[in-house]
């Protein structure tokens, strides 16, 4: 996947595996976040094409 994680206009990550959860019906990923923005419901976004996608850093596992 290799899409960038940013926390406002700074890159602080790496996404490493995505796909829509069949029983939440959104899409969920894992990535690697440097320490300081790894904390459970922190904003952060994702660039996918071009864009800015939000998110928010939950705990695993997503079910």
């Amino acid at each position: 996947m290799d899409y960038p994680v940013f926390v406002g206009d700074e890159e602080v990550g790496i996404v490493t595996s995505g796909t829509m959860s069949p029983s939440l019906r959104v899409g969920v990923a894992l990535a690697l976040v440097a320490t300081g923005h790894h904390s459970i419901g922190t904003e952060v976004s994702i660039g996918i094409r071009n864009r800015r996608v939000s998110a928010e850093v939950a705990k695993t596992p997503f079910v």
